[in-house]
Parts: structure tokens; C-alpha cells; sequence
């Protein structure tokens, strides 16, 4: 349960993160898609950082955590904008309402994912053996 408290605080940081730069980028004339790719991928090297250090404490190098992360979060981010597509080409809702749905159903399948795969305990032999 503190690691999902901890996952929130960050989702939160990088969900305001991301929408203020979304934000800006419609603001200075980018295209919405554009616009929500560009600032998900900052709000993704920030959480990397903060799941990595702080929510998970995982303390091993190794480059297939930061690829799984990637993953992860491209398999959302394609998630994201297809949901965002949907609500403003599709249902003809407000581009910044859509984003902010869009931004919190991907947050619930990134949580699970991570969990689950990219920051997954690591075993020994001699666990998996057990």
C-alpha cells in the first residue's frame, strides 16, 4: 500500500508535469497529438527517476529495467493517446478534459505494469530454487 501511496505522489508530480507542459506546447501552437506525445515522454524520464530511486528503491543497474520502463510506457503512452484521440476527434469533448481522463486510466495500467515486470524483485538461483 506505500508503494501505491508513493506511485501516486509521482503520478501526481508527473501528471502536473505533463499536463503544464502539454499545456504550453498547445499554447505555443504544436499540434494536440504532438503536443501529448512530447510532454508524456518528459513526464516519463521524470518518473523513471522518482519510481526507480524512491517508490520502488530498486538499487540494481541493469539497462532492462530502463528498456521494460520504456515499454511500459510506451504501451501507455499509445494507450493515452488513443483514448485522447477518441474523446476529441470522436466524442468531440474538450482537448484538456480528455487529456486529464486519458492521463488517469493510463496511470492505473502503468502502476501495474511496473509492479508486476519493470521493477519486479529480482531472484537468485538459490530463491528460485525454493
Amino acid at each position: 500500500m506505500k508503494k501505491l501511496l508513493k506511485f501516486g505522489l509521482v503520478g501526481v508530480g508527473n501528471t502536473l508535469l505533463s499536463i503544464g507542459c502539454y499545456i504550453l506546447f498547445v499554447k505555443l501552437g504544436m499540434h494536440y497529438l504532438l503536443a501529448n506525445i512530447l510532454s508524456y515522454l518528459i513526464g516519463l524520464l521524470n518518473s523513471y527517476y522518482w519510481n526507480k530511486k524512491w517508490v520502488f528503491q530498486y538499487t540494481e543497474r541493469h539497462l532492462s529495467v530502463f528498456v521494460k520502463f520504456i515499454i511500459v510506457n510506451l504501451v501507455v503512452l499509445s494507450i493515452n493517446t488513443s483514448i485522447l484521440y477518441f474523446f476529441v476527434k470522436i466524442i468531440g469533448w474538450n482537448q484538456y478534459l480528455s487529456q486529464l481522463i486519458a492521463t488517469g486510466l493510463g496511470m492505473g495500467i502503468n502502476f501495474i505494469l511496473n509492479k508486476k515486470w519493470t521493477f519486479e524483485p529480482r531472484m537468485n538461483n538459490r530463491e528460485k530454487a525454493q
